[in-house]
């Protein structure tokens, strides 16, 4: 496909980012050889409605759409509650592009980084699988190795099915003003996808004077304990007590249930539980605690634990919440709802959920030394 007359066609590349970087190389690479035009708009900003509106001029510009789906739902449009991916997805369709699609065979076995863990977003995502596999040319792939042989027979295979219009080398001019659009389209896109890696992986600028992750802090709690002691009456103890916990622990604690989009006051409820199970644990080496039993003539070796009851106060809690705010862990959801619910609500940045996974995931344990 190297003659100055030929025709060549741009192809609209549409998948999530993060997790299908390989995979999205393997694709450009095998189009170029092709000598077709990839383009792919899914990373400009998400609110941006010039963006949006850059994005569908582009599909219109494009002769064929070509879809990869992996593991991950992607980012959400608040106001339709799609995905992005979806909804370029879904203006294709409704533009009668020729669409080629390309579905993970296995997405159970896909790694946690690459999978969705969230229920709200698998179930999205299942279902916009079923769609595509309902409607349109599907083949399933298993890696970015197999993945460009799969696209390179498709393609051959749609430029003979749906004719489309193309593009053809009227005169130079009009050459070198095509490329510089399409370097230009280009280098945007890279720059969008750098900004995307750092934010997904870096805290915001200007927060490195804040506290944050194993840096303690000293915060009061309301405590209700009973201790119980041999052949004697049960020790109450109520008290505002200062424990120390670090900002990682906090965030570790809270975190996970903010996958999916979390009201507020389930989050403190989140928050309060795991205290009561940490202090259950950590009671007695309190020493606001110790020294309140000292006073009350109790040997905290003779007692244990009966019953435990703490809580962060409305005002701490919210303390918490701006912290996270302010380091760029968490933001207030986007999504839209009734407007009879009042709650406010919250989620995780992309950098948030890094941090998450980070602090939560189990890692690997050392290979044992083979014996002789």
């Amino acid at each position: 496909m190297n003659s100055s007359n030929q025709k060549r066609y741009q192809v609209f590349v549409s998948s999530t980012y993060l997790d299908l970087i390989e995979e999205r190389q393997a694709v450009i690479s095998a189009l170029l050889q092709l000598d077709a035009f990839p383009a792919g708009m899914e990373l400009f900003p998400a609110a941006d409605d010039d963006a949006w509106t850059l994005i569908k001029r582009v599909i219109d510009d494009s002769d064929y759409y070509l879809l990869v789906i992996g593991g991950k739902y992607g980012s959400i449009d608040s106001v339709e509650d799609l995905s992005y991916t979806e909804k370029e997805y879904n203006y294709a369709v409704g533009k009668k592009k020729p669409v080629m699609a390309f579905l993970h065979g296995k997405p159970e076995l896909l790694p946690l980084m690459k999978s969705e863990l969230g229920e709200t977003a698998r179930a999205a995502l299942s279902n916009f699988r079923a769609r595509v596999q309902q409607a349109k040319h599907v083949k399933f792939w298993s890696s970015s190795e197999d993945l460009p042989g799969k696209v390179a027979l498709s393609f051959a295979q749609f430029v003979k099915q749906y004719p489309a219009t193309g593009w053809i080398r009227a005169n130079q001019q009009a050459t070198i003003e095509t490329l510089q659009e399409i370097n230009d389209l280009r280098k945007k896109i890279a720059e969008l996808e750098s900004s995307a890696e750092i934010n997904r992986h870096e805290p915001p600028q200007g927060v490195s004077h804040l506290a944050q992750g194993s840096q303690q802090a000293s915060l009061p709690v309301w405590l209700e304990a009973i201790f119980s002691r041999p052949r004697n009456l049960d020790a109450r103890v109520e008290i505002w007590v200062k424990i120390d916990l670090t900002w990682d622990q906090i965030f570790a604690a809270t975190g996970s249930i903010l996958f999916d989009d979390c009201e507020e006051s389930t989050i403190h409820e989140q928050l309060n539980g795991w205290l009561n199970n940490y202090e259950r644990v950590n009671a007695l080496e309190e020493p606001a605690i110790l020294e309140t039993l000292a006073d009350n003539k109790i040997d905290p070796g003779s007692v244990k634990v009966k019953s435990i009851e703490i809580s962060f106060s409305e005002d701490e809690f919210q303390t918490i919440l701006v912290q996270f705010l302010a380091l760029g862990l968490i933001k207030r959801s986007e999504r839209r709802r009734s407007v009879t619910d009042k709650g406010s609500y919250w989620a995780l940045t992309p950098y948030g959920e890094t941090r998450i996974i980070q602090l939560r995931a189990i890692a690997s344990s050392p290979t044992p030394a083979l014996s002789d």
